[in-house]
């Protein structure tokens, strides 16, 4: 049975993106797991024990509450609490390492996922830190039926059949169409042999190769997204340089707002 991991602080986002993920995998047979995790901001005071004692309780407390939450909505869902003493990135590291979830799902503040991670946020830091697939899904996201899923690639980033597994999982129970973006032509990349390859990992499919020209590569994707009225949008998560360059904070300020995209991440965990 698929295991998910749905990450929450008890905020609006959280609680979002958690029902996001209840109503995505509502017809499969899941394992949620509701995590939060608890760390102390300070350090020596005689009282510490005390103070943890207390944080685990209203830890398991909220737990409780975005259970009950989650029920009403979906009362059949498979969903256990899991609270956590350490930092976010080190409970969601042991979390993967312990469970080997399919997916992680988390909320971000962003009003899209692509701002969210250019004005930096804890969800970009589990993406850098944390080898596993993850869905990031905006603050007022709301799940429909994904037609169409953008993937933007370099061309060179999908080569591993358990790396896109998630993405061509969630592309065939939904019969989605996959909409291939090269963002990246600063190196030669043999394109109908590359184009060859990726197919041959989503076979039984409907899929497009496109391009996009331009500096703003963030502005690009949103646009192609746009354009094309797409609903989810991947990438792979193992080149620095092609991360560096769809999130550097100096194209911040040209960022514009557009409607909300959740992303897909997905891990290449050789690195």
């Amino acid at each position: 049975m698929k295991r998910i991991l749905l990450l929450t602080d008890f905020s609006d986002t959280a609680r979002n993106a958690a029902m996001y993920a209840l109503k995505m995998f509502e017809n499969e047979k899941v394992y949620f797991d509701l995590l939060n995790a608890y760390d102390l901001e300070f350090s020596g005071s005689p009282y510490i024990m005390q103070v943890k004692e207390e944080l685990s309780e209203e830890s398991l407390k909220g737990l409780k509450n975005e259970l009950s939450l989650l029920h009403r909505r979906f009362p059949n869902a498979r969903v256990e609490l899991a609270s956590r003493f350490g930092s976010l990135i080190d409970v969601v590291q042991q979390e993967v390492s312990d469970f080997h979830p399919e997916l992680i799902v988390m909320g971000c503040r962003g009003e899209t996922a692509l701002e969210n991670f250019l004005l930096g946020s804890n969800a970009y830091e589990v993406i850098k830190n944390v080898d596993a697939a993850i869905m990031v899904v905006p603050k007022h996201a709301k799940f429909k039926k994904p037609e169409k899923i953008v993937f933007a690639t370099d061309l060179k980033d999908v080569h591993k059949d358990e790396v896109v597994e998630p993405l061509r999982d969630l592309a065939h129970h939904f019969h989605s169409a996959l909409l291939f973006v090269n963002v990246l032509e600063d190196e030669y990349v043999n394109r109908l042999d590359a184009e060859e390859k990726i197919a041959d990992h989503f076979q039984g499919l409907n899929l497009s190769f496109n391009f996009i020209e331009g500096d703003n590569v963030s502005k690009g994707i949103l646009k192609f997204m746009d354009d094309n009225d797409a609903d989810i949008v991947t990438m792979v998560r193992h080149n620095e340089t092609f991360f560096e360059r769809l999130f550097h904070p100096s194209v911040t300020k040209q960022m514009v707002l557009h409607p909300e995209h959740p992303m897909l991440i997905l891990h290449d965990k050789v690195k």
